[in-house]
């Protein structure tokens, strides 16, 4: 007995091949079998018949961190089949950030990821990711932001990170991986992002890189000698 059975669908399985017609039988949330079960029996049948059956999709570049807070339905994504959405991109997010920074940050972001409560405690990566889990439409993932990492170090101060601030600044980081980020974005595009130097990215990365993690960028096109190479590619690859 299956929970759900979507039946009559081309399947689509993200592995390059073709699409096939399959039915695709589902138990406690998960896939169990692909194939025919035109005799199998299940609590739910949905018929997708015309229809393509494929895993959802990855969102890897969204902007969504406020607006899911705001409207936790989230039809704009689910309606385009995506099911996953990484979070802080571009280094604009709001963690791990102190209750005064988040309100300050929150206004100065609104324009892009909405405008949130502003009761809510994004002192960690962990705070921040117990608002989302199971309590929003998708799943999400979180890369440490570099404009919270400057903040909480450095404030909207035009300088690189140095010494006490870098030491605080990768304490952080490596909290958050700890707490299960994925990854450091960072938006070169954007204060206080931009303010920063090369030196201080790699520092960075070089932490996220003892947890397997990836470095996510837009890269520097403002402060160019900031940046290894005058920022850009030559930057990133650094």
């Amino acid at each position: 007995m299956f929970d759900v059975i979507i039946t009559g669908g081309t399947v689509v399985d993200g592995s390059g091949s073709p699409g096939f017609r399959a039915d695709v039988g589902i138990v406690a949330e998960r896939i169990d079998v692909i194939g025919d079960l035109a005799q199998a029996e299940a609590r739910r049948v949905i018929n997708a018949t015309g229809l393509t059956v494929s895993p959802g999709f990855i969102d890897t570049h969204t902007h969504s961190d406020g607006v899911l807070l705001l409207d936790p339905q989230h039809a704009n994504g689910l309606r385009q089949g995506i099911t996953t959405e990484i979070l802080g991109q571009d280094g604009l997010s709001y963690a791990p950030m102190s209750a005064d920074n988040y309100k300050t940050y929150r206004r100065y972001l609104s324009g892009i990821l909405g405008e949130p409560p502003e009761d809510l405690d994004m002192s960690s990566v962990a705070a921040f990711r117990s608002h989302y889990h199971k309590k929003v439409s998708i799943n999400t993932a979180y890369n440490v932001a570099h404009g919270a990492i400057r903040l909480e170090t450095v404030g909207f101060q035009d300088v690189p990170l140095r010494g006490e601030a870098l030491d605080k600044a990768l304490d952080l980081v490596r909290q958050g991986m700890e707490e299960g980020a994925i990854g450091f974005a960072t938006g070169m595009s954007y204060h206080p992002n931009a303010w920063s130097d090369t030196d201080e990215l790699v520092a960075i990365c070089e932490v996220v890189a003892e947890y397997g993690g990836v470095y996510t960028t837009h890269l520097r096109d403002v402060n160019t000698d900031r940046g290894f190479g005058g920022g850009g590619i030559p930057e990133a690859l650094e």
